[in-house]
């Protein structure tokens, strides 16, 4: 019998004469008949010769019908025709394995060899479930012989690789993968002490990836002449050279500068007028691996940019027998996922800037224990809880790096900064660190009883999660911007209340050379303290009619309350008031360090009003939870022909109510007011002034020079 499967058999009794004849035969029909959801099921032996580029049970997923995959942040999710992101459930031996906050199965999923075998519910299917779509999973357990089984794939581009035209370098990029793994199941046996055959049953499976690859990429990079100050190199594709102003000279009275210069050579700068940032940043920058060619017109850089990935994951699995009447299974998994990448821009040589580090380490436990009171009542209790840990951001994420690089830290938070627009293609990227420790616990009750031709099934559900989540700290570290307007020559032609550059001069390589640059800063919104529950009662009844027509007929129902912040620092807008709701008063806020008194008085003179959620007429959550959530299901299967020759007339109708991905939530509350703020000194309508960035900006934030 396949996994969420009810087996039918019609059995005809005829007379006969005496005999004794013993015969085993399949009895179970390929089309069931008595049943409306439209489903898919692998077992054992398609998911062990189906080939898949990576033993992730995702892949496989492929293969059915309807359903369509998208991958963010390396959560990989499923929606079946078209339904939203969070409509599909990952269900694991019973227990769920899905990201709550992105809506697809963990990112380090149970190994392949784990998985006895699996069915995925599209449409149509029972009140015991509660999403439109269910991918349905059941893991091996042990048998009475010893089974096991070990496998190892190996890629390896020492064994020979064809080169591109752009890897100008000795070796080709790296790429070494291995997918390895071990499994064995057996009774237990303990010598002299226990022998569990035909009771107790054992099964253990480690599997492991790792996938160490690069990729050429090309970038457009200083020279050698362009560290040391010189800028006479700057020739665009046409021959023309970009003239480099010296801000410090700037005129009073007519805004004119002059070239600068160097021991009397024009667009050279004194190397000792570096400013410290930009001599770190020129030293974690490759140099240039293509000597002739001209950064300004074409790529003068070609390197391997990495992509390193390991993880890994083991279950162990007992089974045990206590009598005729009751049965308990117990699963434990445990896995990591760790990943290091190029992130958008070149990885710089301090392999921090341009990169991405994520890791998700995760933990599962379930406990079933079925109980059969009768031939026609039986119950199952299942326990289960899962904890995942998902961190994505560039670097160490305790080291402050914009403290020292010498950019102001008003945040006093860690992490690297964005540093973008140096000239050329010198960009330091960084990657918005966010952080969710998750975990949750479910209780299950299900229970079966048969009454004549019906099949009852009712039961009830209790979920509580830890949804604790760092919403993408987006420049919070500070980001820094290069600028050609600080070292261009004004031109007379334009008004002095919007001065604009003259074409061909200025660049901003020589700006951020002198240390001339725009700052910003955000606050963002701090840890979310999320707390949340979910009930649920359900009853199908599953009514054979008679030999051909079978009914489907379900009611669930859903109760969520209202998910809650252990310091209520929430916010909504109340749009009769036209004010900003607060969950929690500017206070316990401030106290907490969610906001600053300087932010709040600052959007009140703006004219932002806020009030209390008294005031608003909301609960202290902020939104108000509806408490009708019936959720009915009616189908029906109807069989023509005879038992060997059956085609089905399937139809069905169901209403599904369900929770979206957090993400979704916090992606819009981060940046919610008063939790959010921008700080920036971009000046740069005033940065051909004589009272500009020469001056101003010097003043204001000395620590970039």
């Amino acid at each position: 019998v396949q996994v969420q499967q009810s087996a039918v058999v019609d059995a005809v009794l005829k007379l006969g004469q005496t005999a004794t004849e013993v015969t085993v035969r399949d009895v179970t029909p390929i089309v069931t008949v008595d049943n409306p959801t439209l489903s898919h099921v692998l077992e054992r032996e398609r998911i062990e010769q189906l080939p898949v580029n990576g033993r992730f049970i995702t892949e496989l997923l492929q293969t059915v019908p309807g359903l369509e995959q998208e991958t963010e942040y390396d959560s990989v999710s499923t929606r079946a025709f078209g339904m939203r992101r969070g409509s599909t459930e990952f269900v694991l031996d019973g227990a769920s394995t899905t990201d709550r906050l992105m809506g697809g199965v963990f990112r380090r999923p149970a190994g392949l060899d784990t998985i006895q075998e699996f069915k995925v519910e599209t449409n149509v299917s029972s009140a015991k479930l509660a999403r439109p779509a269910t991918v349905i999973m059941s893991t091996k357990s042990g048998t009475n012989q010893l089974h096991g089984s070990a496998f190892e794939t190996h890629r390896n581009n020492g064994i020979g690789k064809a080169r591109t035209r752009t890897d100008f370098y000795e070796k080709p990029p790296q790429l070494i993968r291995n997918e390895f793994g071990v499994s064995a199941g057996a009774p237990v046996f303990l010598p002299k002490l226990y022998n569990g055959k035909n009771r107790t049953f054992w099964f253990f499976a480690y599997e492991a990836h790792r996938n160490m690859t690069a990729s050429t990429q090309g970038y457009s990079l200083p020279t050698p002449a362009m560290r040391n100050g010189d800028f006479r190199g700057l020739i665009d594709s046409q021959g023309r050279q970009l003239k480099i102003y010296d801000p410090w000279t700037t005129n009073p009275q007519t805004w004119e500068r002059q070239q600068i210069s160097y021991n009397g050579q024009l667009n050279v700068i004194d190397p000792n007028r570096i400013s410290p940032l930009m001599k770190y940043l020129l030293e974690i920058t490759p140099l240039p691996t293509l000597a002739n060619v001209n950064p300004l017109v074409a790529p003068n850089f070609f390197g391997p940019q990495p992509n390193r990935r390991r993880d890994w994951t083991v279950t162990t699995r007992i089974d045990h027998r206590f009598s005729e009447n009751d049965q308990f299974y117990g699963r434990y998994t445990q896995g990591k996922y760790h990943l290091f990448r190029q992130f958008y821009t070149f990885v710089a040589l301090n392999d921090v800037g341009g990169t991405v580090t994520r890791t998700a380490p995760n933990k599962a436990a379930a406990a079933s224990w079925v109980h059969t009171f009768s031939p026609t009542f039986f119950n199952e209790v299942l326990v289960s809880g899962s904890t995942e840990t998902w961190r994505s951001g560039t670097g160490d994420p305790n080291t402050r790096w914009s403290d020292q690089l010498g950019i102001p830290n008003p945040n006093n938070v860690a992490g690297w900064p964005a540093l973008y627009s140096h000239g050329l293609d010198m960009d330091f990227e960084t990657e918005n660190t966010q952080t969710t420790p998750f975990a949750f616990y479910i209780i299950d009750d299900n229970a079966t009883k048969i009454v004549g031709r019906h099949e009852l099934q009712f039961g009830f559900h209790y979920r509580w999660d830890k949804l604790d989540t760092l919403p993408e700290q987006q420049y919070t570290q500070g980001q820094a911007n290069g600028s050609s307007i600080f070292t261009s020559l004004y031109d007379p032609s334009t008004s002095p209340n919007n001065p604009l550059p003259t074409q061909q001069t200025g660049y901003n390589l020589a700006s951020s050379y002198l240390g001339l640059m725009n700052y910003y800063v955000q606050l963002g919104h701090p840890l979310f303290k999320m707390r949340a529950q979910e009930y649920a009662f359900y009853f199908q009844d599953n009514f054979k009619v008679n030999s051909r027509l079978t009914l489907n007929l379900g009611l669930r129902y859903d109760y969520w309350p209202a998910n809650r912040e252990i310091s209520n620092l929430l916010t909504s807008f109340d749009p009769a008031k036209r004010a900003i709701v607060l969950g929690s008063d500017l206070e316990t806020m401030y106290r907490l360090g969610a906001t600053l008194p300087s932010v709040v008085e600052r959007m009140q003179s703006l004219g932002v009003k806020f009030i209390g959620y008294e005031e608003a007429g909301l609960p202290k959550s902020l939104y108000k939870v509806p408490k009708t959530n019936f959720g009915p299901r009616a189908g029906f299967a109807y069989r023509f022909g005879g038992n060997d020759r059956s085609m089905v007339l399937r139809g069905g109708y169901r209403i599904s109510h369900f929770t979206i991905p957090l993400r979704a939530w916090t992606a819009q509350q981060r940046s919610n007011a008063p939790y959010y703020a921008r700080l920036t000194s971009n000046i740069n309508d005033s940065a051909l002034s004589p009272d500009g960035i020469a001056n101003y900006y010097m003043r204001s934030v000395p620590a970039i020079v």
